[in-house]
């Protein structure tokens, strides 16, 4: 666990090269048969973005699936980071045939794991190109899936047909363009959320992690935000207000649980 601490260290200090090096190099460590442990799969984690701060996301798919002897055998959140790199890079066909090879595996049919993987590739792949067939397919055709989470992506899917049934009747080829950003952007944004406090809260991450992701995430909501509304200058009090809304929304979902308990 040292190492897993100095790697992260080494991410926040930028030390992209170094981090990568030595998480490689603590993989190699493991023995085959302690691959799914969660060392490998914190070191992988690490690892991962330090190849997509290099630039070298490319490399990310080749990379896990070498060190975990397969793609079906990607550990869940492993595999969501990918989704959600490839999403970033707009790099979908890959990461779709990756992640629907997952799901499909024997082996990844456990109620959580395929639940949260499931989410992240609906949210960031499917959902933002409207692909709301593809959506109901895979929910239905994974019954194992967390009972309210399939519920609450069906109903998603019935109010975004709604939603584009009336923006065809009346809105302008330019808003529907606007509102499809939009509903990906903030899907990105809820995966993310929800990704992270899956994983950084659970492992306890140090203080200096859980600043940097929120000062990245203000950053996102924060770009997002002022790009749409960017000339309207008559419209930025009620953004600002939205804007603070989602930050103390995101503060309450991330950080205040970890403040709380050791307040």
């Amino acid at each position: 666990m040292a190492t897993l601490k100095t790697a992260s260290d080494l991410l926040i200090l930028r030390r992209f090269e170094e981090a990568l090096d030595l998480c490689r190099n603590e993989l190699q460590g493991i023995p085959d048969n302690k691959r799914n442990g969660r060392l490998a799969e914190s070191l992988s984690l690490v690892a991962v973005q330090a190849f997509a701060e290099l630039n070298r996301w490319q490399e990310v798919l080749p990379f896990v699936q070498e060190e975990f002897g397969g793609l079906e055998k990607i550990p869940p959140r492993v595999l969501q980071l990918c989704i959600a790199l490839h999403a970033k890079m707009c790099d979908f066909a890959p990461i779709t045939m990756v992640t629907e090879a997952w799901l499909a595996a024997p082996g990844n049919q456990e109620a959580e794991g395929l639940t949260t993987v499931a989410e992240s590739y609906i949210m960031l792949v499917l959902l933002p190109h409207r692909k709301f067939d593809d959506i109901r397919a895979l929910v239905e055709g994974h019954p194992i899936m967390m009972k309210d989470r399939r519920e609450a992506f069906l109903r998603l899917v019935d109010a975004e047909q709604r939603s584009q049934s009336c923006e065809d009747q009346t809105s302008s080829k330019s808003e529907v363009s606007a509102n499809k950003e939009q509903g990906a952007t903030y899907g990105a944004i809820a995966t993310l959320v929800s990704w992270m406090k899956a994983n950084m809260l659970g492992t306890s991450p140090s203080r200096h992690v859980r600043i940097a992701v929120l000062l990245g995430v203000i950053g996102v909501v924060l770009a997002v935000t002022l790009r749409r509304r960017k000339g309207g200058a008559q419209d930025m009090s009620p953004v600002l207000t939205t804007l603070g809304g989602q930050l103390a929304w995101l503060w309450q979902q991330l950080f205040a649980p970890y403040h709380m308990a050791n307040s």
